[in-house]
């Protein structure tokens, strides 16, 4: 009977010390993933600080890491764009490139971009504009999302999302213009990708006379392209032809739609026969193995080897007709 007795006052000693506890544990978690588009304190934490750099695009102070050329053999400059819902290290992508690139004579900046409209949209809940962040917001976002699509390319040059994107890959390029670098590659993830080409369709669209003897973009590398992104007029294979620079293509998904967007840049180009195209398809990049996101990293940088190279020089050497629209 005494011993049921101690039992039952410890019990109830514990009872009240839990009860005391639960304001506690919420208060001790962190957010996983940071501010993705914005200052992702998550990222630049786990990044050495001399590898942090600030630029800026007018008043919009933005983040960027970079890495000089380890090699010291430099062959030019590197841009790297992250996709949708990742920050500029994010592994097995973006964090793999700026990890070799600089090995093998590039001197690399991965720049933090704001998250596309669509992908604030999801996060913000039209239907309840009062309500702060809350445990119950992803459940009423879901129903909005179908419904907010058809009106997002209204909706998106007010909010001036992509206009802030272009304004920070041209403040990129000119951190490196300044440097008087004159090969500069652009290299962009799924959203990044039609960023990228935007942005080297627009420097062309502004100096047309020039046929771009003017820019330092020399070439442009796509990895799982976006097709289309709200806020940007043309899609890729409108885009393609406009930006009239050597480019790799490739594709990490064999599905169906995937494969017919391929085809579809590939078409749009297919009579441009002079300029370097190349499409490649490759295993999807996989977080467990390192073999699959390697040989990404390493057809990127043999590609650009062979293809990204200062304008000047390459106006002594035609192209080689055989190179464009390669599976």
């Amino acid at each position: 009977m005494k011993r049921i007795c101690v039992l039952a006052v410890f019990y109830w000693l514990c009872g009240m010390v839990s009860a005391q506890q639960p304001n506690t544990a919420p208060a001790t978690a962190a957010p996983q993933g940071g501010n993705v588009g914005g200052h992702n304190a998550v990222y630049t934490d786990r990044t050495p600080p001399e590898q942090m750099i600030s630029l800026e695009a007018g008043s919009d102070k933005f983040q960027a890491r970079h890495i000089a050329d380890l090699s010291g053999l430099p062959r030019g400059a590197v841009i790297i764009l992250h996709d949708s819902g990742q920050h500029p290290s994010w592994p097995f992508t973006v964090a793999a490139l700026i990890d070799d690139l600089p090995l093998h004579g590039w001197d690399t900046l991965n720049i933090e971009l704001p998250a596309p409209a669509i992908d604030i949209k999801a996060q913000t809940n039209p239907a309840a504009p009062t309500a702060p962040a809350s445990a119950n917001a992803p459940t009423p976002a879901a129903p909005n999302k179908p419904t907010a699509t058809p009106t997002t390319n209204v909706a998106v040059p007010a909010l001036g999302i992509e206009p802030q994107a272009q304004a920070r890959i041209s403040a990129a390029i000119k951190y490196f213009a300044d440097q008087s670098q004159r090969n500069i590659v652009l290299i962009g993830f799924g959203s990044g990708a039609i960023r990228a080409a935007e942005t080297v369709h627009s420097i062309a669209a502004a100096n047309p006379a020039a046929a771009g003897d003017t820019t330092p973009i020399t070439a442009l590398v796509m990895i799982a392209p976006q097709q289309q992104l709200n806020g940007i007029e043309m899609d890729l294979p409108k885009l393609l032809p406009t930006t009239g620079v050597s480019t790799l293509d490739i594709t990490l998904d064999s599905a169906p739609q995937a494969r017919a967007d391929t085809e579809a840049r590939r078409r749009a180009i297919l009579h441009q026969r002079t300029r370097i195209y190349t499409q490649l398809e490759l295993p999807p990049i996989n977080n467990t193995s390192d073999a699959q996101h390697s040989t990404m990293v390493k057809r990127v940088r043999a590609w650009m080897q062979l293809h990204a190279k200062e304008l000047s020089t390459e106006k002594k050497t035609p192209p080689n007709p055989a190179s464009p629209a390669t599976n």
